[in-house]
């Protein structure tokens, strides 16, 4: 049985495994928020949260990182580095077992997906507001 005092800090242990991308250690780190020994905040968070915290950071960073390709530019290769992978390789294998695709395939999906959404009138539109933008005299200002 925990107490709510031991659950409190493990949920604030889960929510620094969540921000933390990059930290190597930040599994002891937890375990130190939580007030526990390394291998008793893993049992624990196991029990209490149904994954091991190592699994919880993973899961985590592949989330982060697919809401990063989804909203950015930045390359596969930065979006790795920046949750907290060393391997571009275990990056994208972990990411496709995790999400069905691979993080290149899934932002082409996603770009697809969005034009795709997108009805064919609106297209003319944007390209007729472009034209207009770049030929002041086909505007027509009423008075």
């Amino acid at each position: 049985m925990l107490t709510q005092d031991q659950l409190r800090r493990l949920c604030r242990a889960r929510a620094q495994l969540r921000q933390e991308h990059g930290a190597s250690d930040s599994i002891d780190a937890a375990a130190e928020t939580a007030l526990m020994s390394r291998f008793h905040f893993i049992r624990q968070f196991n029990l209490v949260f149904g994954e091991t915290p190592g699994r919880f950071r993973t899961r985590a960073r592949l989330d982060r990182a697919k809401q990063l390709l989804a909203e950015g530019d930045e390359s596969v290769t930065d979006v790795c580095m920046t949750v907290g992978f060393s391997s571009l390789g275990s990056f994208s294998s972990r990411f496709r077992a995790r999400f069905g695709c691979s993080p290149k395939q899934f932002r082409q999906r996603l770009t697809t997906s969005q034009r795709a959404r997108q009805p064919a009138c609106m297209e003319l539109l944007v390209a007729a507001w472009e034209s207009q933008a770049h030929n002041p005299r086909s505007v027509v200002v009423s008075k």
